[in-house]
């Protein structure tokens, strides 16, 4: 039986919180998100919000609680469509929650999957990598290559 992850809220250390799974239904202006507690973290498609969208309070959220429970491997696949400026900014957000799993050695994987026609995109993924204390495996791939999660 899967043992559920567990965290203590820094506004609320007594109070103990169980975690669940987190799934967002893609639309035609955001990427779908699959959240899995046992460490498998996908997020796919076109991103298009703007910065107030609850979908990114929901990752933003989820993902701060996440890294709390100190897991122990976490693999993320990010294959993005197309992404505006101030999605990009929000996805490198999230990218920087990771960064504590990197630097408590946990065991992280971070999968960059671009459309190899996209140089903005691989461009992208190269330029977060650089800002973060971890490092993407990148993956272009053909368009007719492309897939759902």
């Amino acid at each position: 039986m899967q043992q559920i992850p567990t965290f203590r809220r820094k506004f609320a250390p007594n109070k103990i919180l169980l975690m669940s799974d987190l799934f967002i239904v893609a639309t035609e202006n955001s990427p779908e998100i699959n959240f899995k507690i046992n460490g498998v973290l996908q997020i796919n498609g076109r991103v298009l919000l703007d910065q107030e969208a609850t979908f990114w309070i929901k990752a933003h959220e989820w993902l701060t609680n996440y890294v709390a429970s100190n897991p122990v491997h976490t693999s993320l696949s990010l294959q993005f469509d197309c992404v505006n400026t101030t999605s990009s900014l929000e996805i490198l957000k999230l990218l920087y929650l990771l960064n504590e799993l990197a630097e408590n050695k946990n065991h992280l994987e971070v999968h960059w999957t671009y459309p190899d026609h996209d140089v903005q995109l691989e461009e992208m993924g190269k330029d977060f990598e650089e800002l973060l204390s971890y490092k993407f495996i990148f993956d272009a791939i053909k368009d007719k290559e492309a897939v759902s999660f």
